[in-house]
């Protein structure tokens, strides 16, 4: 894998084109509707002829917004010359650090490496940035820090910080903290790990396997337009999940990460979030309702607000995408109308199989990354609609598993070969005694009051009217459908199809 950077936003490719760093932005040549069903890629092959691009230097702290061509400023603030040597060292500082306004303070921003994603950035205050060259020969009888600070010609960025997948977007005067992506693309074999997505990670469902082809196209060719989806994975231990996120992570370099369950993404200080595109969480329990709904604001929210401990609450706009794997059997909080989730039980066909996974990987290591980064700017993607997903079988036994209290005592009563005992008429008392009697069963205490507004508002939603009044014979009742009537109204109440209710 190289170090060079790529940025696959519309405006950027055509000025890195300009600058000899990647050939033009290829049209998409592979369409989801008919091509990208192919699991050998061939069309990506046949039709994207861009081979490697050569290994470019990493992208300096000036590089990440506009900057003036003039030469570097050679005076200080009182109109003293620097000499040319001290000039080039400063102007060296400026690929390295940046001064800028973060929370409210100044801040010296620098890099450093990090074996997993590259380079990540630093926040130092400018009294502990000018410690770091007590030992280093002095500029000008200065301190190295001391001097660059002074210097009028160092990168400062005052008007704040942002996060632009298109640096095009980024102001002058704001420092951009998208770094650009880790490798470029390469035409090539991707069957190896198209094979594997649609087999395995999707069980050969093709609605799923299109909707996350589109899905990782959308990560790259739209970056700064969050979806509103997030992807699970539930299987047993050996099925790839990991691996199918590798290439990714490749990619995306400091701007992807991975991380071991869920409290990482849903704690306070959310600096795993930030200037990120795409956190895979591996090993999660998203059960618990206080992880479930802040990561439910995570997926959809366009903005996250970033605390870093000693700073002022920042907002940033939220481009993470999320990918959660798990080896649970129920992994979700879903409610009766979730759709945040693309969930996939991924096949256990090569769980384990060392032969299989020495393949995939061998791909991977011989540029695979960079060929499916080519394959995934090629795929058409007008009509990917990247908020609505197919509502798999995965997801439906999430909900169903996830129903409580009324729900429960309907999804029981309509489920059984007679719904109601098979009574043509039930008395809203009868609904009420049926539905406390069912509760103490299963451990829960309801009062008559509540029982009696939870069945007749559940009632209501599946389109049964009320009749009769409370003051007169028998009160209130309710005259039943048949069972197929009973199944339709409660799976349209559920947002699940009616096979699922039928036993």
């Amino acid at each position: 894998m190289d170090g060079s950077h790529d940025k696959p936003t519309e405006d950027l490719f055509a000025m890195l084109a300009a600058e000899g760093e990647l050939p033009p932005k290829r049209k998409p040549v592979i369409d989801l509707d008919r091509d990208s069903v192919d699991p050998r890629g061939n069309q990506a092959q046949a039709q994207a002829k861009t081979t490697a691009a050569p290994a470019t230097k990493p992208a300096g702290m000036h590089q990440v917004s506009a900057q003036s061509n003039q030469p570097p400023v050679a005076n200080w603030a009182n109109g003293d010359p620097i000499t040319p040597d001290d000039v080039l060292e400063l102007a060296n500082m400026n690929e390295l650090y940046c001064h800028a306004m973060l929370g409210g303070k100044n801040v010296i921003v620098g890099r450093r490496y990090c074996q997993v994603q590259g380079q990540v950035f630093t926040f130092e205050s400018p009294a502990e940035f000018k410690k770091k060259f007590l030992h280093e020969k002095k500029i000008s009888g200065k301190n190295r820090g001391q001097a660059w600070l002074e210097w009028p010609g160092k990168n400062i960025k005052l008007g704040g910080t942002g996060f632009f997948p298109d640096p095009q977007k980024c102001p002058p005067d704001a420092l951009n903290f998208f770094r650009g992506l880790q490798v470029k693309p390469m035409a090539g074999d991707v069957s190896p790990y198209l094979d594997h997505l649609k087999h395995v990670m999707c069980s050969g469902h093709e609605p799923s396997y299109r909707y996350l082809i589109g899905w990782m196209a959308h990560l790259f060719q739209k970056p700064d337009i969050k979806p509103s989806v997030a992807v699970v994975l539930k299987s047993v231990e050996g099925t790839g999940k990991g691996t199918m996120a590798e290439p990714l992570l490749r990619i995306l370099g400091a701007h992807g990460n991975k991380t071991n369950g869920a409290y990482a993404i849903a704690g306070r200080f959310n600096s795993t979030v930030a200037n990120r595109l795409l956190i895979f969480a591996d090993e999660v329990d998203l059960t618990d309702k206080h992880v479930a709904d802040r990561l439910k604001g995570i997926i959809s929210e366009t903005t996250v607000n970033m605390e870093r401990k000693g700073l002022e609450i920042e907002p940033l706009p939220n481009y993470c995408r999320l990918i959660f794997a798990s080896n649970h059997a129920k992994v979700l909080n879903a409610g009766i109308r979730e759709r945040r989730y693309l969930v996939l039980e991924p096949s256990d066909r090569y769980a384990q199989d060392a032969a299989y996974f020495k393949r995939l990987w061998a791909w991977i290591e011989n540029d695979g990354p960079a060929k499916l980064l080519n394959y995934l700017l090629i795929v058409n993607i007008d009509d990917f609609n990247p908020y609505s997903c197919p509502q798999t079988a995965a997801l439906i036994a999430e909900k169903l598993g996830n129903l409580c209290g009324v729900n429960q005592f309907f999804y029981n009563q309509i489920t059984q070969a007679e719904p109601f005992g098979g009574r043509a008429r039930i008395h809203a008392t009868e609904l009420i005694d049926d539905f406390i009697a069912w509760s103490v069963e299963e451990g829960e205490k309801v009062t008559k009051a509540a029982a009696a507004n939870l069945t007749g508002r559940t009632m209501a939603k599946l389109g049964i009217e009320v009749h009769g009044r409370s003051d007169r014979g028998n009160g209130k009742f309710y005259e039943l459908p048949d069972k197929a009537v009973l199944v339709q109204q409660f799976a349209k109440m559920l947002d699940v199809p009616e096979e699922a209710l039928e036993s």
